[in-house]
């Protein structure tokens, strides 16, 4: 089983690698979910654990499943 902190850190990593690949900015994703860009930073940089309504906003913005946020191995 994964500790809380590192599921919150791959979950940050893979926000930000799906952000990325979409050409997203931090301030864009942020904009699109109603979040400031510090969260947005806070959040994949592991120093925020997002509630699952959260990572449903995000992911909805970026158009992915809830499921690709999460690690792999849950």
């Amino acid at each position: 089983m994964l500790s809380k902190s590192k599921f919150t850190e791959i979950v940050g990593a893979n926000i930000r690698k799906i952000r990325t690949k979409k050409r997203l900015s931090q301030d864009e994703l942020a904009h699109r979910c109603g979040f400031y860009r510090t969260y947005i930073n806070l959040v994949e940089t592991a120093k925020r654990t997002p509630s699952s309504y959260t990572l449903y906003r995000i992911a909805k913005t970026i158009r992915v499943k809830v499921d690709d946020l999460y690690p792999s191995t849950v």
